[in-house]
């Protein structure tokens, strides 16, 4: 792999010297770990040779397949057919093999040459997804007839489902509302045949949540009916929170009474309460506050209530205290908010909602309580990602200004994230958001401390990983690298081969 680039060329460049430095790995997960965001970073760039001989370097089988099958479709994308079909004899697993033929009559269906998407996915053992896709880029390019015969070759209904919601998605987008739903009928009658009951049950849910959005009620009413008659006929724990889901969208589709006793169904507290903040949301987006407020307190006791017998999932029932917290913000209950915040013993899930109170309150016009939300969170690396977000908000809100103004208050507190790997991370999301804002020189300077932050990485598997997004940020903003950020690639080179 070294014979990709030579010591000068590490020496001078971001992304080569991370080529450099994944040679030096000697473990197949960590080389393949490392060289995965490096052959991405080529595809983006045009540079499919380069991408295809580091993919090729990779030992480990598995992502060294993975990662051939993205550059295939890269060279279809830039029309080289030629090159994509002589990589393909290059995967080694006939699983993959098929898996790069398919990615390909995806992409010529795409470009609109349908005569060679159908003769590659006509070559294939299993041609359900290729045909499927080909059918939804039929009725993109206007062939809707054409599209419906293509659909009769495929013989598993799940793909013929999902091809049916994505052409029903694209007439949405293209403000084809009828056109729409008529597709989502045409997936919910395929539906019906799908043999195992969770994938029914899936797909049943994404349409009813589908004809929610296209404003079609009645039709989400009655699937979620199915959804939930579905449901009863499955087994294991998961049914509650398929069930809490199901209990949110009867809701939404108008049916406070069926949502109710969907609710009933529910045996664990966390769903319970979770489905309670569901319906909070619901009735707080139709403008009934009372309603929105009285819900959320009803799920907030539930959640107390639950015995430490009861928990099934402590993760989720802190996250959902957070939840509770952010929606009570929301309602402009901020006091509230902020003391079911505090109440989280898990530090992370805490700052979190603490953050994302913050949020709301920028949001909701209320700078002080947004700043005086920050000040409940003790640790100064924890404080200094909660000035980022609330400067997101203020991008949100149109202050501009005040984005900024926010962003400097957290380069001030970049130092004391402990982990460099963090550190280099977090540097390189400031320098963009500095970029962002047209504030150049500061996003450059940025840009230079992180690559600085990249010396203390230990491992070069490490570090040529946080090297290569360093050096989408500087090809992002045409940064030239300079003198002393040649240094530290120099110093990094030499690391290597010690």
């Amino acid at each position: 792999m070294e014979d990709l680039v030579t010591i000068e060329a590490a020496q001078n460049d971001l992304l080569a010297c991370a080529v450099y430095l994944a040679g030096k790995i000697s473990g197949n997960e960590t080389q393949a770990e490392a060289i995965k965001p490096i052959v991405l970073q080529y595809l983006k760039k045009g540079d499919v040779d380069n991408a295809a001989h580091l993919a090729d370097s990779v030992n480990d089988s598995y992502m060294r397949n993975q990662l051939l099958v993205a550059v295939i479709g890269k060279c279809i994308e830039v029309d080289d057919d030629e090159y994509a079909f002589q990589l393909i004899e290059a995967i080694d697993e006939y699983g993959m093999q098929a898996t790069a033929k398919e990615a390909i009559a995806l992409k010529e269906a795409a470009k609109g040459d349908f005569d060679k998407a159908f003769e590659i996915a006509n070559m294939l053992e299993h041609s359900a997804i290729a045909f499927a896709g080909i059918a939804v880029q039929q009725v993109k390019k206007g062939f809707e007839n054409e599209a419906l015969q293509t659909l009769k070759a495929i013989n598993f209904h799940k793909s013929r489902v999902e091809a049916l919601q994505a052409m029903a998605v694209y007439f949405q987008e293209i403000e084809q509302t009828e056109k729409a739903v008529e597709y989502f009928e045409k997936a919910l009658q395929e539906a019906e045949l799908i043999e195992f009951d969770e994938d029914k049950v899936r797909v049943l849910f994404e349409i009813a949540n589908h004809f929610i959005e296209a404003g079609e009620k009645d039709k989400a009413l009655a699937t979620f009916t199915k959804v939930v008659a579905g449901i009863k006929q499955l087994n294991g724990h998961h049914k509650d929170g398929l069930f809490s889901s199901a209990a949110i969208g009867l809701l939404k589709a108008g049916s406070l009474e069926i949502a109710d006793r969907t609710l009933d169904e529910v045996t664990d507290k966390t769903q319970i309460a979770n489905c309670l903040v569901g319906f909070s949301q619901v009735f707080e987006k139709e403008g009934e506050r009372d309603e929105a407020l009285e819900t959320l307190e009803e799920g907030y006791a539930i959640l107390k209530s639950e015995q430490e017998s009861e928990i099934r999932d402590s993760k989720s029932r802190f996250q959902l205290f957070g939840a509770i917290a952010v929606q009570f913000a929301r309602l402009e209950k901020f006091e509230r908010a902020l003391e079911i915040a505090h109440e989280n013993p898990v530090e992370f899930q805490r700052n979190a909602a603490l953050t994302n109170i913050a949020q709301v309150s920028i949001l909701n016009g209320d700078e002080a309580s947004a700043l005086q939300s920050v000040k409940g969170i003790e640790s100064d690396s924890q404080r200094m990602s909660a000035f980022v977000a609330m400067s997101d908000a203020q991008n949100q809100a149109e202050n501009k200004p005040k984005a900024i103004e926010l962003l400097d208050e957290a380069a001030v507190l970049v130092e004391t994230i402990p982990q460099y790997i963090a550190r280099g991370e977090t540097q390189n999301e400031l320098s963009n958001r500095y970029g962002f804002y047209g504030k150049i020189e500061k996003a450059r300077e940025i840009a230079s401390e992180s690559l600085q932050t990249v010396e203390e990485i230990l491992g070069d598997n490490n570090r040529s990983i946080a090297l290569t997004d360093l050096s989408v940020i500087y090809d992002k903003y045409d940064f030239s690298l300079s003198d002393k950020d040649k240094e530290v690639l120099a110093l990094l080179v030499k690391k290597s081969n010690w």
